[in-house]
């Protein structure tokens, strides 16, 4: 355990941020990722662990499969510094669990940018709604009352709503929940490129063997109070009266005592050069 606690601190080190990162893209399925450090609120807990299979793994539960009426949220400790003029992507991965498969499935989660990290309602409000008006968001709803678009789906959203900008119906019933293969997602936009902040907003989930789905929606940053603050990424998720779990991970391999090895020889020397600059 204290091999894992080393490498993911030198790996977050490397990679330490400041109070606004001035960013564009940012790829949470390549890392360093350390959940622990994030802003969480409401059922949303984090662990780092080494199960032994040659994996550190850094995993982030918004909801905890098999307990209903949760509703939780987590977001990265530093804030971007998003130019809204020039294209920014985000990806991701994730996973719904459930205890048993017939269980009621709902209610759902998103990915979130916002000005103010935080967590709105659970249940069909996915942890979203209710939050600042300054955000935006992807959400993946998968429950859906008569009259709503069937679940599960993919929407945009944004200032705080659960009213979809847009949606895409994916068919895929319960088998979204998949023990064996997380999914992927992003968030990608576009801009318009007259420099006015506004442009197309995109969010996509991907399986391996279940297919891409997407959603599209235009959007202007000036009116959602989002240009020129800072932006922080994350999740929401509830479940309400289901027992559904959401949550991400981040997995990085942990090296042979001969790696170690070489990477201590290397810190020294780096060490020893920056007290030749000081010298």
């Amino acid at each position: 355990m204290r091999t894992s606690s080393l490498l993911l601190s030198s790996l977050l080190a490397a990679a330490a941020p400041s109070a606004v990162l001035a960013q564009q893209n940012v790829n949470l399925t390549i890392g360093p990722v350390d959940y622990t450090s994030w802003t969480l609120a409401g059922s949303a807990h984090a662990r780092n662990f080494t199960p032994g299979n040659g994996f550190t793994y850094s995993v982030l539960d918004l909801t905890d499969a098999g307990s209903g009426g949760q509703a939780g949220s987590a977001f990265a400790p530093a804030g971007l510094a998003l130019d809204f003029n020039q294209p920014f992507r985000f990806d991701f991965n994730w996973y719904i669990s459930t205890v048993q498969a017939q269980d009621l499935r709902g209610d759902g989660m998103t990915f979130t940018l916002t000005t103010a990290p935080g967590l709105g309602s659970g249940g069909s409000g996915l942890g979203y709604e209710g939050m600042a008006s300054s955000s935006v968001a992807m959400a993946i709803d998968t429950f859906n009352f008569s009259g709503e678009p069937v679940s599960p789906s993919v929407q945009i959203l944004a200032g705080g709503s659960v009213a979809p900008l847009a949606t895409t119906e994916t068919g895929l019933g319960d088998t979204i929940r998949d023990v064996n293969f997380q999914w992927f997602g992003h968030l990608a936009f576009t801009p318009s490129g007259l420099n006015d902040n506004t442009g197309l907003l995109s969010g996509g989930i991907d399986h391996l063997n279940l297919g891409s789905f997407s959603v599209s929606a235009a959007v202007d940053f000036n009116q959602l109070g989002l240009v020129g603050a800072a932006v922080f990424y994350g999740f929401t998720a509830g479940n309400g009266l289901a027992t559904d779990g959401h949550a991400t991970s981040w997995a990085t391999a942990v090296p042979e005592p001969e790696s170690w090895a070489l990477l201590l020889v290397g810190l020294l020397a780096v060490g020893w050069m920056a007290r030749r600059r000081q010298g």
